[in-house]
């Protein structure tokens, strides 16, 4: 199909998606960058992706493409190679009667078109795909750079030598397409884990962990090196674990990389914790919370004084709550201060301070450093003594609004957990006005979502009554197969009441204490996880896995 030569800011305009000032604005920002013009004016945000992918298909008269629901054969992909693939962002799709069906970002690129042409001699259809999910296909169909950098690797390490050399180009080649990889598949964390005779890498992605690659072992020398010189971490030594941090910048997106190295049997393990900083913080309101628990905590949080605990296990998305409760309430009335151990978001307007043992910063002495400097908020990243909580405790019992987090199964939990370090009932009962209890939940994958009934019986021993209609994810490339894609939170608020005081103040168990709290409105982990099943968000199973052991 032929297009006739126009170009994408008169189109655009054309089509009454951008104004000609923004037209104007994101051409003297193009020649500054460099970059193809429908890139800048995605990261202007004069458009969305799909926006500029669906004004391009039906302007041009062209197929609009859910490149996700494409299966490619490896022989169609061999057309093209990767690097010119990448390079124009296109994908061959198939080929049918001397005519190639080419996937692309911008159709309007008569270059790239003249190119593919002249490389597989074939005419071209172009058809209109979506920016991103291109770059996640090319990565899916195409894995020869991690490939080449293997194969050139193993020619020059064999298998009896060590890749001792972290400078070295397949190496260096190696790590980055790694961590590339992991952050375009939404990873939050890769494991890099040796084995008597192979190195195996995993990513974590919604919480799950799966197997990425399995480099051959002799790379396991040169990637951990490499990986410390980049953290600043001492690279001779190996036998004590490491921790350390970098920059690196993806795709025009900052990550903050942290990482962790463990000797163990075969080797060290090392593990990379992937944090984005261009990513703004979510509001509370975009963290999972019900209408109603959401309602109630707000009112929490904007109470002059008084002590509030997020709980839970490592990783389910506590600190995130905090920071979204210190944004919620920060104002230029407020002196706000914070102690952590490490610091994950830079807030503005926020005093942060950073945890350092080795200087002699602990929280607790943060802490009383921090009560001389007239706060009126103060979140502390974890109370992990004694002498962090009493002093907590007492910074609430004195007019200040104090947040941290507990390692506790379920909110209820949080108050035998303070009983059993030390903290006596009434100081409890003096100072804390609400602990949440929280865990990170996967939703169904929305690219491969159905519905499907279940039997009464089985609905009803979960708790749902009647007949409803249930959702789940058939597994797609999308979602790793597993039928998940993302994640959100899962909340239980427990209100400190005057009932539930008294029962505090006279020790009473874990069981007593929810079941007045649950006379009294409360709704636990599972509870709340149910309203999320009927509402299409996630499945049962899930909320089992993730709710079994606050029961």
């Amino acid at each position: 199909m032929a297009i006739r030569k126009r170009f994408l800011g008169e189109l655009l305009v054309e089509a009454g998606v951008i104004t000609e000032e923004q037209k104007d604005i994101a051409l003297k920002e193009q020649k500054k960058l460099g970059k193809r013009l429908g890139e800048v004016l995605i990261d202007l945000g004069f458009v969305t992706e799909e926006t500029l992918a669906d004004t391009l298909s039906k302007q041009l008269g062209l197929p609009f493409k859910d490149i996700k629901s494409l299966h490619v054969s490896p022989e169609v992909v061999q057309t093209i190679p990767e690097a010119v693939a990448r390079k124009y962002k296109v994908l061959p799709v198939e080929i049918i009667d001397g005519k190639l069906t080419l996937a692309m970002v911008d159709p309007l690129d008569v270059l790239a078109m003249d190119e593919i042409k002249r490389r597989t001699r074939l005419d071209v259809e172009p058809v209109v795909v979506v920016g991103s999910e291109l770059l996640k296909a090319l990565d899916r169909y195409y894995k020869g750079e991690v490939e080449e950098a293997i194969k050139v690797g193993e020619a020059a390490y064999p298998a009896e030598e060590e890749a001792a050399k972290p400078e070295d180009t397949p190496v260096v080649k190696l790590v980055n397409m790694m961590i590339t990889h992991a952050i375009r598949e939404r990873a939050s964390d890769i494991h890099i884990e040796p084995d008597s005779d192979s190195l195996r890498i995993r990513y974590r992605i919604d919480g799950i962990l799966h197997e990425a690659m399995v480099p051959p072992k002799q790379f396991h020398p040169g990637i951990v090196s490499r990986i410390k010189i980049l953290s600043g971490m001492d690279i001779a030594e190996k036998r004590v674990p490491q921790d350390g941090r970098f920059p690196i910048n993806i795709e025009g997106k900052e990550f903050d990389i942290r990482t962790s190295t463990l000797p163990t049997l075969h080797g060290e393990k090392v593990v990379l914790r992937l944090l984005e900083k261009t990513t703004g913080l979510p509001n509370l309101s975009e963290l999972g919370f019900s209408e109603e628990t959401l309602h109630a905590y707000e009112k929490l949080i904007k109470r002059p004084y008084g002590f509030i605990l997020a709980t839970g296990p490592t990783g389910c998305g506590k600190t995130t709550t905090m920071y979204s409760s210190l944004k919620k309430i920060s104002t230029i009335e407020k002196n706000v201060i914070t102690v952590e151990d490490p610091i994950e978001y830079n807030l503005k307007g926020i005093n942060q301070v950073q945890v350092n043992p080795k200087a002699g910063l602990t929280f607790a002495n943060g802490l009383r450093s921090i009560l001389r400097q007239d706060p009126d908020v103060i979140m502390i990243g974890e109370i992990r003594d004694l002498e962090t909580a009493s002093i907590a405790t007492h910074a609430a019992l004195t007019g200040h609004l104090v947040l941290s987090t507990l390692h506790t199964n379920e909110a209820v939990g949080a108050l035998a957990r303070l009983i059993d370090m030390g903290v006596e009932p009434f100081l409890i009962t003096s100072s804390l006005i609400g602990v949440l209890g929280q865990r990170l939940i996967r939703k169904i994958c929305p690219h491969c979502k159905e519905s499907y009934t279940d039997s009464a019986e089985v609905l009803k021993e979960v708790g749902i009554d009647g007949e409803v209609t249930l959702f789940r994810g058939k597994g797609c490339g999308e979602c790793w197969f597993t039928g998940y894609f993302g994640r959100e939170g899962l909340f239980e608020l427990l209100m400190i009441t005057e009932s539930i005081k008294r029962l505090i103040v006279a020790r009473a168990s874990v069981s007593e204490i929810k079941e007045q709290a649950k006379k009294e409105g409360f709704k636990t982990l599972k509870e709340e996880g149910l309203i999320k099943v009927v509402n299409g968000v996630t499945t049962l199973e899930e909320v089992m896995r993730v709710t079994t052991e606050a029961d």
